[in-house]
């Protein structure tokens, strides 16, 4: 942290960014961490492959991020967060040349290392946990829009507090947020109640979807372009429906596939602990958690079905 610390101080211009497929901990954690170096002073600018999702788009300041990929972009540090790898910011590898310091700030266990200065910490619960350690390090005072950002990254990464990523800690950290002005009640609506017709009519017909390998431990979803188009939903509210799948009793290791633009199938893997699903994403060229990882494949939704489940079924037998 104190390296991390030291090259803010060092710099005056930044560039904000996360993983693509933007959710509730890579948005609240690069709001957060904007804010803190408003507070100090800093000129700084979010720029992520990805648009906010609709759900999210009430976060403070989420109307500032950019998608531009402006190669002119003033910078001299990039602040990475949430991303176990560059390959993982999209687009914006493009703007973040030699010559500029990269700040790397995460709790992948897959984190591959890549900054200049590097903070990672599996046991942290969030990105926005670390951001938040840093707002209380350096000494600067939190806003109510700080502590909204903070919050809303803990609580969407560690399942609404159901995760193992929970500890004592992070219950103090979200109990400290709390107390700035939030309403936990209307925050959950915010993230979790505010769907359409739409929305709803689209978990429907991917729970249809659901299959079981024949020893009934491997269960896994689609979410196909038609599915998206049919039901005029987006692709990120699609986050979570993995957990469904991963409820089912016996089943150990949870699998959803979504199509996505250019041939490319985003793949989520969720396990229950007794499989390591890091290690299956990251021969994929993916990451993440032992519990919850995921990878981009090109191909078809049936040819990364194929490899996938064999990868999984060879770490479920090979234990």
């Amino acid at each position: 942290m104190q390296a991390i610390i030291e090259a803010i101080n060092k710099y005056s211009k930044f560039l904000i960014t996360a993983h693509i497929n933007l959710e509730g901990d890579s948005l609240g954690s690069q709001l957060a961490a904007k804010q803190l170096l408003d507070s100090l002073g800093k000129a700084s600018v979010i720029v992520d492959s990805d648009p906010v999702p609709e759900h999210y788009k009430f976060l403070p300041m989420a109307d500032g991020i950019s998608n531009k990929i402006d190669k002119g972009l003033d910078f001299e540090a990039a602040l990475v967060l949430d991303c176990p790898t560059m390959k993982r910011i999209g687009h914006v590898r493009d703007l973040i040349t030699k010559d500029k310091f990269v700040i790397n700030i995460d709790h992948h266990i897959s984190n591959e290392k890549f900054g200049h200065v590097n903070w990672v910490d599996p046991n942290a619960s969030s990105a926005g946990e670390m951001v938040y350690k840093l707002f209380k390090e350096m000494k600067v005072g939190l806003t109510k829009e700080a502590a909204l950002s903070l919050y809303i990254a803990i609580l969407t990464d560690t399942g609404s507090f159901n995760y193992d990523n929970t500890s004592s800690v992070t219950h103090e950290i979200a109990g400290e947020l709390l107390g700035y002005g939030l309403d936990p009640a209307r925050v959950s609506e915010d993230v979790y109640e505010r769907k359409s017709v739409g929305d709803i009519k689209f978990l429907g017909l991917v729970l249809s979807t659901l299959k079981l390998n024949k020893s009934q431990d491997v269960a896994y979803l689609e979410v196909t372009k038609s599915t998206m188009d049919e039901t005029g939903s987006e692709a990120a509210k699609s986050e979570g429906f993995v957990n469904y799948a991963r409820s089912i009793n016996n089943v150990k290791v949870a699998v959803i596939f979504r199509e996505e633009a250019g041939g490319k199938i985003n793949v989520s893997f969720r396990s229950k602990g007794e499989v390591d699903v890091n290690k299956i994403a990251s021969a994929f060229g993916g990451g993440g958690h032992v519990k919850a990882s995921g990878c981009v494949i090109e191909g078809t939704l049936a040819e990364a079905e194929k490899k996938v489940l064999a990868k999984v079924e060879e770490a479920l037998r090979g234990r």
